[in-house]
């Protein structure tokens, strides 16, 4: 078994409940953030957690933040734990959303050019350019 899967399993026991799909996603997006991350609802203090499977099952904490609601908030408040954890999520979370960024750019980008070479084409033919056929 995994750190991963023994994090789980012992928060299983303790009455934990393991999140892996919600409505705003969080559980899926703070995978992709960290694959150490999982979410879990603590049903004896009512909200949702965020814990980390770093260093399980040694004796370091692995709680990382969590929310009465689960709704976007919890991405935030993760964010804001990086300042007090050793995790480094605001990096790799910042990394992330750059990385997206540039796919974005680029992908318009690429499409620019496209429409750009399509156009270019399109004005050659109309500048009359003609094919020449040499018959015998």
């Amino acid at each position: 078994m995994n750190r991963k899967e023994l994090l789980i399993n012992h928060f299983q026991k303790l009455g934990y409940k393991l999140i892996t799909s919600d409505p705003y996603n969080i559980a899926n997006r703070i995978e992709k953030y960290d694959s150490d991350l999982v979410l879990f609802f603590n049903p004896s203090r009512e909200r949702y957690e965020i814990r980390s499977c770093t260093f399980f099952p040694s004796s370091r904490p692995t709680y990382v933040c969590g929310s009465p609601h689960l709704d976007s908030e919890l991405i935030i408040y993760m964010k804001r734990a990086d300042n007090r954890t050793e995790f480094g999520f605001r990096e790799k979370m910042d990394l992330l959303d750059r990385e997206e960024q540039l796919r974005e750019i680029e992908k318009k980008n690429k499409e620019q050019a496209m429409r750009e070479n399509i156009l270019s084409m399109i004005k050659k033919e109309d500048k009359g350019v003609r094919h020449f056929h040499m018959g015998g």
